[in-house]
């Protein structure tokens, strides 16, 4: 059989890096549109709306493929601007559109441009599963989640059939693609948007949070700070394991700093094909890459779990801090403004509550929640895991009789693991006939759809923001969505307006920061990740990280060994909820996985006194003080107040100039 030979992608964020990357043997080009994207730090960067046509051109005429990236998440005000745009690509049209939003998937099959569609790795896909529901929506190619390894890589390609684009060298992000949501909800800057302020390179120190104490020597290092990619010693086994495309990232690098390390790469892949037995690494090549990288480099996931020297601890070599370590919005005593009235409710809203044990879930029963959530993540503050599937099954029951809804939780990342876990606990739980499952992601929801009749509702980590994203949901089996969790007020009331489905609001919990499959506990405090024989650090104590504002956020290892970094503060609208009133919000949710069970019951009754309160038309009063005693983070509005005034004080220190320097 006769091989495809391997695909060389490079970026393009200029006119003058897209003329040097293919001058240097770029196969093809990605570049992006200045609206839409995920380099929006600069107005040099990317292209006008009337110069697409030109850089698709020019990149034809040389020889070169052209990928026009669309994938950031997109309001539905947004996704109708587009549009027009879309149409007019027929004309001149890219070799591929690069999405990550749901909604503009189910735009583009609409519009049937014949283009061929590439699922960004923000579409954060882990398994075949995920790439089966794309192929059957119209996705050719998948660029693999950059947490996932090269074998896992070829796995994927091969079960679903589709090609496969894997990075190769360049700048990585350590939080799993799509699920990092510490800049939106902190700042509004969001990673899904193009906007993110990096976080993940801040001065971090590792603390017992219940002590006080920094650990070990990790005092306001860069422990998050991934090392950049390079994987040019590993060429023959990717190109050998059937990899269609190798990326190099770089839209926001000059064309003298790309052409180089495009070179390398053309000379290297070109050598192999045309004599692979004889092949052998240039390491002098290999020595001028890695002096021209700015960062140190690594081979991030590809070949093992990052472990010890997979972060850049110093960060001396970073080229640019984005921010600095801000304190989080206030929860704000004061109402929003009459400008931000809301619609009203049908019905009274169900409130519901997510769980982190059996014993919290019978208790919030026993307080009047109307729809419990559990399974799912096991946090290590529940110091075990808790999900029996004979006690779940019984409780499951016990609602039913008592007239409460139950809803089984899927978690959030789902390997062949979770998908063996998830056919074991749906045997029992399926005799008991839960009201729904709650899915995490798309591959989720592919397998459920495969095995199961029971509603489904789809979670906030499929970061749904506007109406077409629902209706593809809708299409799929889901029966109501979750809002994303970095909408603000007025987006999150414009989704329920738009929505064809019911819609869910987070009212008040832990909000997720970042999803980790690095474990800096294990890494700083044992030497392991969970590839070794770890000694489990992680269940001898309670962590956070601190950050150079002094924030602590709590730092949770689930049953899968993977890391959950929660935002500082935890959600709190129970002064804001009348703002939350529309027909289409039906239940309001309590994220209580993180809670003792004596602190989420309170909450459960002042919630639901809440409720009663506004949707019979009266007024909040004297609740907030209530919650804040014996809460054990401080509140705020989170995402909510991003762009609202009167909701919460703004952020401040932001850096006005954020323009990446190199050099």
């Amino acid at each position: 059989m006769v091989r495809k030979k391997v695909e060389l992608l490079a970026p393009a964020g200029s006119w003058e890096a897209l003329e040097a990357v293919i001058e240097a043997g770029a196969d093809a080009v990605y570049f992006s549109e200045k609206r839409f994207g995920m380099r929006q730090h600069g107005a040099w960067l990317n292209f006008g709306d009337k110069e697409i046509a030109d850089v698709i051109a020019c990149a034809h005429e040389r020889g070169a493929r052209a990928y026009l990236t669309l994938n950031n998440l997109l309001t539905g005000d947004e996704i109708g601007s587009l549009e027009k745009d879309l149409l007019a690509l027929s004309k001149n049209p890219p070799d591929a559109l690069i999405v990550q939003d749901l909604g503009l998937l189910q735009l583009l099959r609409q519009l049937d441009l014949g283009i061929p569609l590439h699922a960004s790795t923000m579409m954060n896909i882990h398994h075949a599963r995920a790439a089966g529901f794309l192929k059957r929506h119209g996705v050719s190619r998948i660029i693999t989640s950059r947490d996932i390894s090269l074998d896992d890589a070829r796995e994927l390609g091969r079960i679903s059939g589709l090609e496969v684009e894997y990075f190769l060298h360049g700048d990585m992000c350590i939080a799993v693609g799509s699920q990092c949501l510490h800049s939106g909800v902190s700042t509004g800057m969001s990673a899904n948007r193009g906007k993110c302020l990096k976080s993940c390179r801040w001065a971090w120190s590792l603390m017992d949070r219940e002590g006080g104490k920094v650990l070990a020597s990790v005092d306001e290092q860069y422990l998050l700070a991934l090392k950049d990619i390079c994987l040019y010693h590993q060429l023959p086994q990717m190109i050998a394991g059937g990899i269609a495309s190798l990326k190099i990232e770089g839209r926001a690098r000059p064309g003298d700093y790309l052409a180089p390390i495009v070179g390398a790469y053309r000379e290297a892949i070109d050598r192999y094909y045309a004599n692979p037995a004889a092949y052998a690494t240039d390491f002098g090549v290999l020595r001028d890459l890695r002096g021209r990288t700015i960062r140190e480099i690594g081979t991030s996931h590809a070949l093992s779990q990052p472990g010890v020297g997979a972060v850049g601890l110093s960060g001396k070599r970073e080229p640019r801090f984005f921010s600095i370590a801000i304190e989080e919005k206030p929860c704000a005593e004061e109402y929003l403004p009459a400008t931000a009235a809301a619609a009203g409710w049908a019905d009274r809203p169900e409130l519901s509550v997510r769980c982190g044990d059996m014993r919290a879930a019978r208790a919030v029963l026993a307080a009047g929640a109307d729809h419990i959530y559990v399974g799912g993540e096991s946090f290590q503050a529940a110091r075990r895991n808790d999900w029996r599937r004979e006690e779940m099954a019984g409780f499951i029951r016990q609602c039913r009789d008592e007239g409460v809804k139950v809803g089984v939780v899927t978690p959030r990342i789902t390997t062949d693991r979770e998908f063996f876990e998830l056919e074991s606990l749906l045997e029992t739980l399926e005799q008991a006939r839960p009201d729904s499952y709650l899915v995490s992601n798309i591959g989720a929801l592919e397998w459920m759809n495969a095995h199961t009749d029971t509603p489904l509702h789809g979670d906030f980590s499929l970061n749904v923001w506007n109406a077409r994203a629902v209706e593809l949901l809708q299409q799929s089996g889901v029966a109501s969505v979750t809002a994303g969790l970095e909408l603000d007020l007025a987006q999150a009331q414009a989704l329920a307006s738009q929505s064809p489905l019911p819609v869910e609001c987070l009212v008040h919990g832990a909000l997720p920061g970042m999803l980790l499959e690095y474990c800096p506990i294990g890494v700083h405090m044992s030497g392991t990740t969970r590839q070794d024989p770890c000694p489990g650090p992680c269940k001898q104590r309670a962590y956070a990280l601190r950050s150079r504002a002094g924030q602590l956020h709590w730092l949770e290892t689930d049953q899968y060994c993977r890391n959950h970094l929660f935002m500082a503060k935890d959600l709190c609208m129970i002064g804001h909820l009348d703002r939350l009133q529309h027909p289409n919000i039906e239940r309001l949710r309590i994220e209580g996985a993180l809670y003792e069970t004596d602190y989420l019951c309170k909450l459960v009754r002042l919630y639901q006194q809440a409720i009663g309160s506004v949707y019979a038309g009266g007024e909040i009063q004297g609740l907030q003080p209530e919650v804040e005693l014996g809460a054990p983070r401080p509140l705020t509005v989170g995402a909510y107040g991003n762009t609202l005034e009167g909701i919460s004080e703004p952020c401040k220190e932001l850096p006005t100039d954020l323009l990446i320097q190199y050099g």
